[in-house]
């Protein structure tokens, strides 16, 4: 909490002690950095029986930015994934289910799966810059924009398998013995190795917002630090499998949620100032 204050004050600093202010004509920047992503479902986060692992997801982002005074807008070309692993393992019990008979039993599932989503996206990035700070050696600054991001390689796997028991309630074990062998009871064993690639939108919208600091390293370069946010806009499941109902490992079913992404990191690299920078009184 400490560390937060005290980024928040050298900002402010920057922003509002100033007897001079930095200007800029055009810059060039190249950064880099780790992130931790999230490819976000409500169904999935709030089924009971999943366990969700987002991965750290990686960044790589080329910038042209265009000053008028301290007020920049820029285009640029990036890449970015998403990586996550989603498990349903363990022995499951829904109790008191009916058979085709009317006979009261309990509903055990084991299931034994690993679902994966693994995305990779061509990023075009449209921001608004602001500069903050009165030295051309060490200043702030903020962006806020849209990135378009175009999928260059997605796929989804699910490995494992599930088996489906039952136990009757009376104990009978003549019905357990049925339960455990006979289709008619529910009984079912389902071994998994499924990989997919047409799971999700070619295209999606995200926007963007981030707060960063530079250092000159010489005249028209500067080192910069970049952290960043991004959260997604777009559903980027495919459109042929929207508004089918969400089921869990039970079969009971819920509304179809949308997909959304997020990616929080840190960027680093280099800025290289095309034309003049001055500093005004």
């Amino acid at each position: 909490m400490k560390a937060k204050i005290t980024l928040l004050k050298i900002f402010i600093l920057l922003s509002i002690t100033a007897t001079a202010q930095i200007e800029k004509n055009k810059e060039l920047s190249f950064t880099f950095g780790p992130a931790s992503t999230k490819i976000k479902n409500k169904n999935i986060s709030e089924d009971k029986y999943k366990d969700i692992n987002d991965k750290n997801g990686f960044n790589i982002n080329l910038l042209l930015s265009k000053y008028k005074r301290r007020v920049g807008i820029g285009m640029g070309l990036g890449y970015s994934t998403y990586n996550q692993e989603i498990y349903q393992k363990g022995l499951f019990e829904s109790f008191s289910q009916k058979d085709r008979d009317g006979n009261l039993y309990d509903s055990w599932i084991a299931s034994d799966i690993t679902y994966t989503n693994k995305l990779s996206y061509l990023d075009i990035p449209i921001t608004l810059h602001l500069l903050l700070g009165n030295s051309n050696r060490f200043y702030g600054f903020f962006d806020i924009g849209i990135v378009n991001q175009i999928q260059i390689g997605g796929n989804y796997t699910m490995k494992g398998s599930i088996e489906n028991m039952g136990r009757y309630e009376t104990g009978n074990p003549y019905f357990f013995t049925l339960s455990q062998n006979n289709p008619y009871y529910s009984y079912k064993a389902d071994l998994y190795d499924v990989r997919k690639e047409d799971m999700y939108e070619t295209y999606s919208l995200s926007g963007h917002i981030s707060l960063g600091l530079a250092a000159a390293m010489t005249d028209n370069l500067n080192l910069k630090i970049q952290p960043y946010a991004n959260f997604g806009f777009s559903d980027i499941t495919a459109k042929e499998l929207r508004d089918i109902p969400y089921e869990d490992v039970f079969g009971r079913k819920s509304d179809y949620q949308k997909t959304k992404l997020l990616a929080i990191g840190i960027n680093v690299g280099f800025a290289y100032n095309i034309g003049n920078v001055k500093v005004q009184n």
